[in-house]
């Protein structure tokens, strides 16, 4: 049975799958170029069905993760929320009611958008619960036949957070939480609080955090967040209204407990650092007691993660290691865009059309181009280029890295999820001391205090790092050993951690033949490997590779076996 799985919320997405078998998967913005774009995700079905090599006709199922007449009455919610409070409806007024009102609307009409958009077989859309989209796109591919599962994010349908326990292809809910007290939503509020985008740059809050004490954890604890002896928590959100948060208004109650907002743009001071350690550690603390009381309910050996708090890695990895878990699986795009995902291996396991369970050990999803496609686009740009078979292009490549320069990498299919895994990435030398502060210079231009990741060989990742185990997605961090430090500070947080990834030996053999070729140079296994992109979703096609490079001072181009060098 051939299942399409898309999401035409936010974060749209588009996901092909075959008998259980995942064939393809995408996110509408990199195609569109607008990240966390809300759309009928037609590009990334034109591309999942390309990359799959079928037609929309031969399509049995559409899966979408979401039950449209249950939204609708958390839209109904929303309206009344705004028509109740002449603030919100001062911020948001006209615009804001079209905007819940039409999300419901997209679900409602979807089919029909599908038929004038796309084209229609004989397939129609099956609405699936949004929550138990998210658990099966993590447990469903995850290498346990038995797992507990824990979902958190802003909301689904009715619900912040849902317990759940895996077995064979089944799963079974256990417990939820519902509105208004949601984990996703008060990490969202407070990142608006101080002075950052909500829904956007929760990862910049979850980075500032490392340079900050949690002295107003306290304040959380007792008046904000409580968790409670059933293994839930209770939001107080009547000091922290997220719907006005999220505009960037915060109730009178609230800033007299922590003082007064930091608006865009305004200077990072230490108090904007110890708020962010602040509610980081809070929001640890209630995953780690949902966590616990899950484990009680199970007694499960293994845990599936998703949502999209599921990003922190932080959090994730002190899941990992206090938790009584002896694994922890979390899937590569585990917000939104991962239940698009889900919905097509939840139905093909509702269908039983799901022989086997596949493990999802590497992330490349995504479409591939072409050699003759970067040539074009080499040309089109009136860009050199020298033609290298794959162990001499690692070698010269490597060599060019340990020298000090910065390499743009573009290979096969592109990354499933918000990482670049070594086929969109910017490469760099990780013991230079210098190179974050270069690397924002000449490409980036962000905040300073943000780390860069790792990727490391899997069999050498346990001398540089104290890890409990493989990290192909990024999604964990792992303690930096101290005689590593001074080797490999460029990818060594404030807190003494790295975001790692870990190559193993048949992911990515072409990346992995990089990492060895600069570990036979330099004696260090391990690239500082960031995404491939300005400002912008990471680039999709060899068109916007080349643009991304000649706006910006990298060295290098790799595009494919394709070798540019900076005129």
């Amino acid at each position: 049975m051939l299942v399409l799985g898309l999401l035409n919320m936010r974060d749209a997405a588009a996901a092909l799958v075959r008998d259980g078998r995942i064939l393809a998967a995408a996110e509408e913005e990199r195609f569109v170029r607008i990240k966390h774009v809300t759309a009928l995700p037609v590009h990334a079905i034109r591309s999942c069905l390309r990359a799959a090599g079928v037609e929309l006709a031969e399509v049995d199922e559409i899966a979408v993760p979401w039950k449209y007449w249950v939204l609708g009455r958390r839209a109904a919610l929303a309206v009344g929320a705004m028509l109740r409070s002449p603030t919100l409806f001062r911020v948001k007024g006209q615009r804001g009611l079209e905007r819940v009102t039409g999300e419901w609307l997209e679900l409602a009409w979807l089919a029909r958008k599908l038929h004038a958009q796309v084209g229609l077989g004989q397939a129609r859309p099956v609405y699936l619960d949004h929550h138990l989209c998210h658990a099966a796109s993590t447990f469903l591919v995850s290498p346990f036949e038995r797992a507990a599962i824990l979902v958190v994010d802003g909301a689904s349908e009715a619900h912040t957070s849902m317990l759940a326990m895996g077995e064979g292809t089944d799963i079974k809910v256990l417990s939820r939480i519902d509105l208004p007290h949601s984990l996703g939503q008060f990490y969202a509020a407070m990142t608006a609080y101080l002075g950052f985008r909500p829904d956007h740059d929760e990862y910049i809050v979850m980075g500032l955090s490392a340079y900050g004490e949690p002295r107003f954890a306290d304040i959380f604890r007792n008046h904000i967040l409580r968790l409670l002896p059933d293994g839930a928590f209770h939001l107080n959100t009547r000091l922290l209204d997220f719907h006005l948060a999220r505009v960037g208004i915060f109730t009178p109650g609230l800033l007299a407990l922590l003082g007064p907002n930091r608006l865009a743009g305004e200077e990072l001071i230490q108090r904007h650092r110890d708020m962010a350690a602040s509610f980081q550690v809070v929001l640890e603390e209630a995953l780690l007691h949902l966590g616990r009381h899950l484990k009680r309910l199970t007694k499960a050996d293994h845990l599936c993660l998703a949502g999209g708090v599921a990003y922190n890695c932080v959090a994730n990895s002190r899941i990992r290691r206090e938790l009584e878990f002896r694994e922890v699986y979390v899937q590569p795009a585990a917000g939104d865009a991962g239940t698009a995902l889900g919905a097509a291996l939840w139905l093909s396991a509702r269908r039983r059309a799901m022989p086997e369970r596949l493990v999802m050990r590497e992330a490349y999803l995504g479409p591939r181009y072409s050699e003759e496609e970067c040539r074009r686009s080499l040309e089109e740009a009136g860009l050199a280029w020298q033609t290298l078979p794959d162990q001499a292009l690692c070698e010269r490549v490597a060599a060019e890295l340990a020298g000090g320069r910065l390499v743009f990498w573009f290979q096969g299919r592109m990354e499933w999820g918000p990482r670049a895994l070594g086929n969109r990435s910017l490469l760099a030398d990780p013991r230079r001391e210098d190179m974050r502060e270069l690397i924002n210079a000449k490409v980036k231009l962000r905040e300073p205090f943000r780390p860069f990741a790792p990727s490391v060989l899997e069999e050498r990742a346990a001398e540089f790092f104290d890890a409990p185990g493989p990290s192909p997605f990024m999604l964990f961090t792992a303690k930096v050993r101290p005689s590593a430090k001074g080797v490999i500070p460029a990818v060594v947080h404030a807190d003494g951690t790295s975001r790692i990834q870990t190559v193993d030996q048949d992911s990515n053999p072409k990346f992995r033949r990089l990492l060895q070729a600069f570990d036979r140079i330099t004696g260090v296994p391990m690239l500082l490997n960031t995404s491939f992109n300005v400002n912008e979703p990471i680039v999709c096609n060899p068109t916007e590779a080349v643009r991304c490079f000649l706006r910006t001072q990298v060295d290098f181009l790799v595009l494919e076996n394709l070798l540019v060098k900076r005129p």
